[in-house]
């Protein structure tokens, strides 16, 4: 049975582009290379993430606390912007209102969230993509072949290609829509 690739195969393959053995488990591994691609792996993730894809952006309406009127601060929030022009920040557990200078909120707040999604429940393609870049740039890091990162460059190419396929087809995209592809068809 075909599955989707999980930390454990990330980290493998990124292994692999230093030429290290693969490991049978990330629990209690202190091995040094294991601890930097783990590390790398995670950092990637959060810089591509933070882009906002169809499956980590959302618009949400949250809402404070009856009593105390705060709103508390989800820790996998990477990026959270306003639609009504204030600017919200995290200030501890809450989150604060930068543009009034307070935590209180009176109303629910509608806002834009772009979350960190924990690498195994990401898209397959995206898994795949994060895991190229990641083995990229270890081995820039640490080894410096430039054979080897040639070879991985093409592959990070070809995996971005497929997150480039997975967002137009999770798009509703339509060619009609185009500013300058409905002026034309205005004018027939």
């Amino acid at each position: 049975m075909l599955m989707t690739i999980t930390e454990l195969d990330a980290i493998n393959q990124i292994l692999s582009a230093i030429g290290s053995d693969p490991v049978m488990s990330l629990e209690d591994n202190l091995d040094i290379d294991i601890v930097n691609a783990r590390r790398l792996l995670k950092e990637t993730s959060r810089h591509i993430q933070r882009q906002g894809w169809d499956f980590n952006k959302t618009t949400r309406k949250l809402t404070p606390d009856e009593d105390t009127h705060y709103i508390a601060w989800d820790d996998t929030i990477i990026t959270l912007s306003s639609s009504d022009g204030n600017t919200y920040v995290k200030r501890g557990e809450w989150i604060y209102n930068m543009t009034d200078g307070t935590y209180e909120f009176p109303k629910p707040i509608e806002v834009t969230i772009i979350y960190g999604v924990d690498f195994d429940d990401l898209p397959d393609c995206f898994k795949e993509y994060i895991t190229a870049k990641t083995a990229l740039d270890f081995q820039s890091r640490y080894f410096g072949d430039t054979t080897v990162s040639q070879d991985l460059q093409l592959a990070m190419q070809m995996a971005y290609q497929d997150i480039v396929n997975y967002d137009l087809n999770m798009s509703n995209t339509n060619m009609l829509n185009v500013a300058g592809v409905s002026e034309v068809l205005q004018r027939t």
